[in-house]
C-alpha cells in the first residue's frame, strides 16, 4: 500500500474502497435509457430548447399532440375585422345608450286652441299654464278664480274595474267557497292591484289641496273597499284594513285644512 501511494502520488482520500459485489452488478446492467417513443431526441443526440420542443409539438401537417387552446386564446385570436363592424352593421345595431327625451317645439298650428290642447299630457298642460303666468302674472288669480272642480268619475271608473276584477277572479262553481284561502290565492293579485289603486288617486289628490275633492273620493272610494270580499282567514283582509285607515287619514286630514261649519261636518258624519 506505502509503494501504491508513492507510485500515483495521490492522497489517501482519493482512493475509493474496492466495491461490492451489489454495486459491481449494478455498474454491469449500464445507465437506463428511456424508450424511444417517448423522446426522439435521444437517439439523435440532439437537445432541444424548451421553445423548439413546443414548435414540434404544435399541430401541423404531419400529426402530433393536440394542443386545445381556453376559451380567452380563442376570444383574443379573433378576426381584427371582426371588431370592427362595417358602417351598415352599425345602422343596423341598437343604441347601447338611452337617447334622452328632449320635448320639441309644436310646429305652426292651423286649427283651434282646444283642440291642440287635447294632445297634451297633463304635465304638458300644467307647464303651459306655469309659463302664461310667469309671462303674465295678472293671470294666475283670473285662473285660480276659473278653476272647476276636479273630475272623480275617472278614479271611480278604475276603482269599480278593479273590484270587478276580484270577483271575476273567484271560483264560479256552487261547491267551494268564494272568500276560503284558495279562492284568496287566485284573487291575491287582483286584491293588492285595487289597494294600490285607492292609495295613489288618494295621495294625488291630497297634493292638490282640493280638500273637497279628497272628502268626496274618501267617501266613494270607502263604500268601493266596503263592497269587496270579507275573507275567511284574518291576515287575507291586511289589504282591507289598509284601505281604510289610509282613507280615515285622508279625511281627517281633510277636515282640518277646510274648516266647514258644524251642519256640513254633521252631514259627513251621518254619510
Amino acid at each position: 500500500m506505502t509503494g501504491l501511494l508513492v507510485e500515483t502520488n495521490l492522497p489517501t482520500s482519493y482512493i475509493s474502497p474496492s466495491p461490492s459485489p451489489d454495486e459491481l452488478v449494478i455498474q454491469a446492467r449500464g445507465r437506463r435509457r428511456l424508450p424511444v417513443s417517448w423522446s426522439p431526441d435521444i437517439d439523435t443526440g440532439r437537445c432541444m430548447s424548451r421553445s423548439e420542443a413546443n414548435k414540434e409539438r404544435t399541430p401541423g401537417a404531419g400529426g402530433g399532440v393536440v394542443l386545445r387552446s381556453t376559451p380567452r386564446k380563442r376570444l383574443l385570436l379573433n378576426d381584427p375585422m371582426e371588431l370592427s363592424p362595417s358602417p351598415e352593421k352599425k345602422r343596423n345595431m341598437s343604441p347601447t345608450a338611452k337617447k334622452v327625451r328632449v320635448d320639441k317645439p309644436m310646429s305652426l298650428f292651423g286649427g283651434t286652441l282646444d283642440i291642440a290642447l287635447k294632445a297634451l299630457s297633463n304635465d304638458q298642460l300644467v307647464s303651459v299654464i306655469q309659463t302664461m303666468v310667469i309671462k303674465h302674472p295678472y293671470l294666475e288669480e283670473e285662473l285660480k278664480a276659473s278653476l272647476p272642480a276636479p273630475d272623480l268619475r275617472p278614479l271611480e271608473e278604475r276603482l269599480h274595474d278593479l273590484k270587478r276584477n276580484i270577483f271575476k277572479s273567484l271560483p264560479n262553481s256552487r261547491l267551494t267557497s268564494k272568500t276560503d284561502s284558495p279562492a284568496y290565492n287566485r284573487a291575491s293579485t287582483h286584491v293588492l292591484a285595487f289597494k294600490k289603486c285607492v292609495v295613489e288617486q288618494g295621495r294625488m289628490l291630497v297634493s292638490s289641496q282640493q280638500w273637497e275633492s279628497v272628502i268626496d273620493y274618501v267617501l266613494e272610494a270607502w263604500r268601493q273597499v266596503a263592497a269587496t270580499p270579507l275573507w275567511d282567514n284574518p291576515p287575507h283582509n291586511a289589504a282591507r284594513r289598509h284601505c281604510f285607515k289610509f282613507l280615515a287619514a285622508q279625511c281627517m286630514t281633510a277636515l282640518r285644512r277646510l274648516h266647514w261649519p258644524p251642519e256640513r261636518c254633521n252631514q259627513l258624519y251621518t254619510k
